[in-house]
């Protein structure tokens, strides 16, 4: 591999390939010293300024060899205007198929003084043309040759899969920063480009912007990206303009919905030469696809034959206690993040640390300094109640392996659960919601997301359609409502599960969602404190719940 972390530091691959085992020394950046920085003076930062502002042109018949070219033989690109509106004189306008009436663009392009015109169709117009398939993926090269191809200057991470992708980011980056090196992570629950961490208002992006974040990090002094791929983004071709140094899949593969390649298949072909595919060993399709492509790859798992694994010893009392791997090593590490699932995202983070070059011990320090996920497994502990996890849910899997992981975390009371169903769920997934929250739950309640309350009476009767015992499930339209009326139900040994089922949320919505359940939450258990103490007032000999009641073991 070819970026540098620090000067000091170097990349060790240690893989199960044998004879053919990979050692690779990272390239050392430049190291910034006094002789090299300028001296900033108000005319020096003008120069700077002048420099950087000026355009740089692009010849898109160099970039675009595949392109036809009409009414020229080059389209020299400077300035791109994606909206008419705003060209100027000699930009080049961009027009895709089936936005807005061509003719209209032609005018204003014509009015305005257009260069030419990046369209994925001949268009009536005697400017200069550069027809492309797809006009995002154009951008996306576009901008990756504007900045002069910023995921080259740094170690681009990918982290895709059916499930797990975010806690994996979160955990990854959390290592990477404790380490010393200067993160830029994306992912659903936020973003950072190593100096700055938001929660953005819009979706984790690919193409073009995508790579104009790079480039900020980049500017940040950011020595590695970690990116959440999103898998229809990956088979769209949406990031064909980037290198991946590594590939993280995390979860198990999932069946297609057609006949073409995974977003895996599709990834591995943006590999560099000497790119890595970090994978789970369990998964018997994940490992098949690798075999076939012969790229270099490393398994983890949760099991002791794992090369890389994060056995679990123990979960209880909402704490797990892990056993590190990697080789003849192994580290012992206590986290409150339990459950399988997301002891196999640890076995992930710590892979990419042994890659690093870090030995167990201080990979289960750093990863142990990730107390919560929002949304994932999160858990709202209070005394005197019912313990209420927060998870977000999504698919079938991802709620069975909550329930199962509240059950197993549990204090020996009920397991609660609280569904919330929307609109956008189908039939057969209703059914299927139904079936596993039957069986891993003591007690259900189902509500609806708060935008969706009028399609809940028939979305209610799909999911009863996998229950056995419909009694025994009840239906309450106001998320609120049930999950107040579960908390008031519940005893102090119990756990109660709150499933939200909405995993297509930009970050600042989904942590705005979760905030909002810790305030119900809250305030639930007030007015449950409240009552209680008002019963224990008017009747003091009456006994107000369950007393919590100690065993020592020896």
């Amino acid at each position: 591999m070819r970026h540098a972390f620090d000067v000091r530091q170097s990349v060790s691959f240690r893989t199960l390939l044998g004879e053919d085992s990979v050692n690779k020394e990272l390239a050392l950046l430049p190291k910034l010293s006094s002789t090299d920085v300028p001296p900033m003076t108000s005319v020096s930062i003008d120069t700077f300024a002048d420099e950087v502002d000026q355009p740089i042109s692009i010849s898109l018949a160099e970039l675009f060899p595949e392109a036809k070219f009409f009414g020229c033989k080059d389209v020299c690109l400077s300035t791109l205007a994606e909206d008419v509106h705003e060209c100027g004189p000699g930009d080049v306008v961009t027009y895709r198929v089936g936005e807005g009436d061509p003719n209209e663009l032609i005018s204003d392009a014509l009015a305005r003084g257009a260069g030419g015109i990046l369209t994925e169709q001949l268009l009536p117009c005697p400017l200069p043309q550069c027809i492309v398939g797809s006009v995002d993926h154009a951008l996306a090269r576009i901008t990756s040759a504007k900045h002069q191809h910023p995921d080259r200057k740094l170690l681009t991470v990918g982290v895709l899969g059916n499930s797990g992708k975010t806690s994996t980011c979160l955990l990854a980056a959390t290592l990477t920063k404790a380490l010393g090196i200067r993160t830029a992570y994306q992912c659903d629950l936020g973003a950072s480009d190593g100096v700055v961490n938001e929660t953005p208002a819009q979706a984790v992006p690919h193409g073009a912007p995508l790579i104009d974040w790079i480039a900020e990090s980049g500017d940040c002094l950011s020595r590695i990206a970690i990116i959440e791929i999103d898998e229809t983004a990956a088979r769209d071709g949406h990031y064909d303009a980037l290198q991946f140094d590594v590939l993280m899949v995390t979860g198990k593969r999932e069946l297609s919905d057609d006949f073409g390649p995974c977003g895996l298949q599709c990834l591995m072909e943006r590999l560099t030469p000497t790119g890595i595919v970090i994978a789970p060993g369990e998964d018997t399709k994940t490992v098949r696809v690798l075999e076939e492509s012969r790229c270099q790859s490393i398994f983890y798992g949760t099991t002791a034959e794992s090369e890389f694994g994060a056995i679990m010893i123990d979960q209880s009392g909402g704490m797990a206690t892990l056993m590190l791997t990697a080789g003849d090593t192994s580290a012992m590490m206590e986290t409150p993040l339990c459950g399988k699932s997301m002891a196999s995202n640890i076995a992930a983070a710590s892979a990419l640390g042994a890659l690093l070059g870090h030995s167990p011990h201080e990979i289960a320090k750093h990863l142990s300094t990730l107390r919560s996920i929002p949304g994932r497994g999160q858990r709202l502990v209070d005394f005197g109640h019912a313990t209420v996890v927060l998870e977000t849910g999504g698919t079938v899997d991802r709620v069975r392996a909550a329930l199962r992981t509240a059950k197993a975390v549990g204090a020996g009371g009920r397991v609660w659960c609280v569904l919330a169903i929307g609109e956008a769920d189908d039939a057969e997934l209703l059914a299927s919601y139904g079936h596993v929250i039957e069986r891993f739950a003591h007690h259900c309640v189902v509500a609806s997301r708060p935008e969706h309350s009028g399609a809940f009476l028939q979305r209610s009767h799909q999911l009863l359609d996998g229950v056995k015992k419909c009694a025994a499930i009840r239906l309450v339209v106001d998320q609120q409502k049930a999950l107040q009326w579960a908390i008031e139900s519940s005893r102090a040994r119990d756990t109660i599960v709150v499933i939200t089922n909405d995993r297509a949320q930009p970050a600042h919505q989904s942590r705005t969602e979760m905030a909002a359940l810790e305030q119900w939450v809250a305030a639930a258990r007030t007015k449950k404190d409240a009552e209680e103490e008002a019963a224990a007032e008017a009747d003091p000999t009456a006994d107000v719940g369950a007393p919590i009641k100690l065993k020592l073991f020896r």
